[in-house]
């Protein structure tokens, strides 16, 4: 897909990804090469998944070294923003500040990745709306997914704020759009964007949930 607006979105969602994976590796402890693994896995692991449901093979992420060359920069970005605070400042004042530099970055690339993978599934197989919304979403949580197994953590997606349904809710009226011709392709990009970091963002600042299971003994049965 040749679209611009595509690969605006996929060269932003691949740099916010990528730095909020070196964040969470750092955050780890990992030595450079888990930094670069786990930032690599956020970064494109959506990307790869979104593109082998789609039978494209080799995925984008291979193809080029665009992706390397974008991942490498987030990371030393990254390492040096974490550096230079450090020293600036007292672990105890800094940590709000990383955690809201690691939300924006994520949201971020929420965002970007819901467009891309929505757009994908509406040029390669119209006649499926409910595919489209679906490769959205997949692309935008897939990457979290990864980096939160490889991070030895509970995948972020499955026990905290709304974020998965940030991506339902912007995917679905990028495809709206899409199918009604009510915004242009832009429009719609922008509109599904926006929505979906807002949605985030504000999930996060008003601790927003979905329905939780509530047992009434607290010792697990698994």
């Amino acid at each position: 897909m040749e679209s611009f607006w595509w690969h605006v979105f996929d060269i932003l969602g691949t740099a916010a990804f990528a730095y909020s994976g070196a964040l969470v590796a750092v955050s780890r402890r990992m030595d450079l090469f888990g930094v670069f693994a786990l930032s690599s896995a956020t970064a494109v692991g959506g990307g790869i998944v979104r593109d082998t449901m789609l039978g494209n093979f080799p995925p984008a992420a291979f193809r080029t070294s665009l992706y390397v060359i974008i991942i490498v920069l987030a990371m030393v970005l990254a390492i040096i923003t974490i550096r230079n605070v450090q020293v600036k400042r007292k672990f105890s004042r800094i940590m709000p500040a990383f955690f809201w530099l690691y939300t924006i970055f994520d949201a971020i690339g929420l965002g970007s990745f819901s467009v891309t993978g929505t757009l994908l599934g509406c040029h390669y197989y119209p006649e499926y709306s409910l595919f489209a919304v679906l490769l959205g979403v997949l692309t935008a949580v897939g990457g979290g997914i990864i980096r939160d197994i490889f991070a030895a953590k509970i995948p972020f997606v499955f026990r905290r704020e709304i974020y998965a349904t940030a991506s339902l809710v912007g995917s679905t009226v990028l495809t709206g759009c899409f199918y009604t011709h009510c915004l242009s392709l832009a429009g719609g990009a922008i509109l599904s964007f926006i929505l979906t970091v807002v949605i985030r963002l504000l999930a996060v600042t008003f601790h927003w949930n979905l329905p939780l299971i509530r047992r009434k003994h607290r010792r697990s049965f698994l």
